[in-house]
């Protein structure tokens, strides 16, 4: 079941993978953070705002526009990140869209505005096989 720690796991995995020659261990650690920031949306419910709002859990900060914004973000402090402007960008967007990705793979919910701002659309794949987080 994906949690926020275990979102974590895939640019984690991802820099194991392909070593630290090619993913600077300053640029995992970035993809590991953006593959856990959507989840910062949970504050959405101490501010009242409902789950299903476009604002709400899964909502925006699940959309394939936040991912591009977090890569953008990063290749502004590409330097920083010890890589390219290029390099940043790809893998900081693909960090954080990995994290709505799994989350419509899960049973529970009501599943991944994926689309936003175009949509408020939740998104479920035909299947799901991974359990919710409780």
């Amino acid at each position: 079941m994906p949690t926020i720690l275990t979102h974590a796991l895939i640019p984690l995995a991802a820099g194991v993978a392909l070593g630290r020659k090619r993913l600077p261990p300053c640029l995992v650690g970035a993809g590991m953070l953006a593959a856990m920031l959507p989840d910062a949306d949970v504050v959405a419910f101490k501010l009242g705002i409902e789950y299903a709002h476009a604002l709400g859990h899964r909502g925006a900060s699940h959309s394939l526009v936040f991912a591009l914004a977090c890569g953008a973000f990063a290749a502004t402090g590409a330097r920083c990140l010890r890589t390219s402007a290029m390099k940043a960008f790809l893998f900081i967007a693909l960090s954080a869209a990995s994290h709505p990705l799994l989350d419509m793979l899960t049973d529970g919910g009501l599943g991944v505005a994926l689309l936003w701002p175009w949509s408020d659309t939740r998104h479920f794949p035909p299947w799901r096989a991974i359990e919710v987080s409780p």
